[in-house]
């Protein structure tokens, strides 16, 4: 399969007087810019026909080097996939554990980000399950493991602070994601008060579906990115590989805690001859952190 070329752009909206803030009255004269991505490049299945991933490898690479995304987080990664990822990117590091065995075997939810710019403090990965810290372990009635990834960082020589989360939500238990969504939020609840969070992930989940409600929680301490969004474009992150070959759909989000203020949302829907480099399509956020 030949992609035509296209030569790839990344939109970055700049909201003025009407942006919208995130725990905070006043805007801070001056703050820390942190750009996210998530994205879901669909694993290596070799049953993918013309979309296999040697066929998209180059294109997925080529949409997160030009997003210059300080912190990017991947859903359905194989290790290989990360490692030619990896190359291509030689201006970021990753960390995260596979699903299956903490080790090489299975999806990971891999966070890359940009040693130049950020210093990884600390990280770590729990199962979303009853038992976050076993191995591998599978929570209520998921098909399969499922993990969180997360890495508090460091902006370069200041003291502003934040944790980033990824993760990705099963794709048939109704109880596992609901129960997933309330794991994350106690996670992100008992961690915000310190550090302001940028949760990301696929979480299989619509916005009107529980758990997005329990991921949200009872109050507003948890904030989808979407509502800064341009709502010119189109929002849903579930395509397929093909325009039109699925009922569009929004599962994959960016949230947020106090302590950040939103600057725009965008979901890169560019296409090639109708085709899309993976079958979900990353959303990019800027963000502006409150320094301390």
């Amino acid at each position: 399969m030949n992609f035509k070329s296209v030569h790839f752009v990344f939109l970055t909206l700049t909201i003025a007087a009407s942006s919208i803030f995130s725990g905070c009255r006043n805007e801070p004269e001056e703050g820390e810019f942190l750009r996210i991505m998530t994205f879901n490049i669909r694993y290596a299945n070799p049953d993918d026909g013309d979309f296999i991933w040697s066929n998209r490898k180059d294109w997925v690479g080529e949409i997160i080097g030009g997003s210059e995304a300080h912190v990017i987080g991947l859903q359905e990664a194989l290790r290989h996939q990360i490692d030619t990822l990896s190359s291509f990117l030689p201006a970021y590091r990753w960390i995260g554990r596979a699903r299956n065995d903490g080790k090489n075997s299975g999806e990971f939810s891999p966070l890359f980000y940009r040693p130049d710019l950020l210093d990884m403090e600390e990280n770590g990965t729990f199962w979303l399950s009853s038992t976050p810290q076993d191995t591998g372990s599978v929570g209520w009635d998921a098909a399969l493991p499922r993990i969180a990834t997360w890495a508090r960082f460091r902006i370069r020589d200041t003291n502003t602070q934040f944790l980033a989360v990824n993760t990705h939500f099963d794709h048939r238990g109704k109880r596992a994601r609901l129960e997933s969504a309330r794991l994350l939020n106690r996670w992100v609840r008992n961690r915000s008060e310190s550090f302001p969070v940028v949760m990301m992930g696929d979480f299989n989940t619509l916005s009107s579906d529980p758990p997005y409600a329990a991921l949200l929680g009872e109050l507003p301490d948890v904030i989808d990115t979407v509502v800064i969004a341009d709502t010119t474009r189109a929002l849903q992150t579930f395509r397929g590989f093909e325009a039109g070959g699925a009922t569009p759909v929004r599962i994959d989000y960016i949230f947020v805690t106090p302590g950040i203020i939103l600057r725009s949302h965008v979901v890169l829907d560019e296409d090639r001859d109708g085709r899309y480099p993976s079958d979900h399509l990353p959303v990019v956020v800027d963000l502006e952190l409150m320094r301390p």
